[in-house]
């Protein structure tokens, strides 16, 4: 169609509509390089949007890639190192697994330590793994035989353990609570682990208790 084509086109509707169609029309015509400015707009930014989620995505796949790689290194004194350089960059979404892996590896060379101080990081900045960071935590201080630091632990943190985890904190509270030397708690921990054994054999759980309570009888 040519130019003068669509300029009859356009004036055959306009001589038809009715009275009411026209300021309509004209509103249109009158706002028309407004309308496409907010188009155009609307466009850069989904498409601005769409080129930031790509970046995004890259730098994670590229991350993980090289997290993977630490993680396939054999000597754990290597893997801390690399670890530790690696956070300062690695993205959010990593940096949980990051704070594991470091305790993990610190607990297999008997750096308690420096696991306590990763455990503690974990839970921090991973609700989700908060569970999993205090036992740990309560663990390394436990191998570092600091059985009151230990307990203080467990007992502040007690409302953060899911039922999942019951059987695995009342272990570690009574244990310590026991070498803490605070009995009535290791006691209290040890009738509840009796309780959640649901039928296993008992008979370790029943002989703590007793000597608990005759421990508790003679002070």
């Amino acid at each position: 169609m040519s130019d003068s084509d669509k300029k009859g086109f356009l004036d055959r509707i306009m001589s038809e509509a009715d009275d009411s169609a026209h300021p309509f029309l004209q509103k249109i015509q009158d706002n028309i390089k407004i309308i496409a400015l907010v188009v155009g707009t609307v466009l850069f930014l989904a498409a601005a949007y769409t080129l930031n989620t790509f970046w995004q995505e890259r730098q994670i796949t590229r991350a993980n890639a090289e997290f993977e790689a630490i993680l396939a290194q054999q000597d754990p004194d290597t893997r801390i190192r690399e670890l530790e350089t690696f956070l300062d960059k690695a993205p959010d979404r990593l940096k949980g697994a990051i704070f594991l892996e470091k305790a993990r590896t610190s607990m297999n060379v008997e750096d308690f330590s420096r696991a306590a101080d990763n455990f503690g990081h974990l839970g921090r900045i991973d609700r989700d793994m908060r569970p999993v960071a205090l036992l740990g935590r309560a663990k390394a201080y436990e191998l570092m035989e600091e059985h009151d630091q230990a307990l203080r632990i467990l007992q502040e943190e007690a409302a953060a353990i899911p039922d999942e985890f019951l059987a695995q904190y009342l272990t570690l509270l009574s244990f310590n609570a026991e070498r803490a030397g605070n009995y009535q708690i290791a006691l209290d921990a040890y009738e509840r682990l009796k309780d959640e054994a649901q039928g296993a054999d008992v008979g370790f759980i029943d002989y703590k208790i007793e000597t608990l309570r005759q421990k508790l009888s003679s002070e």
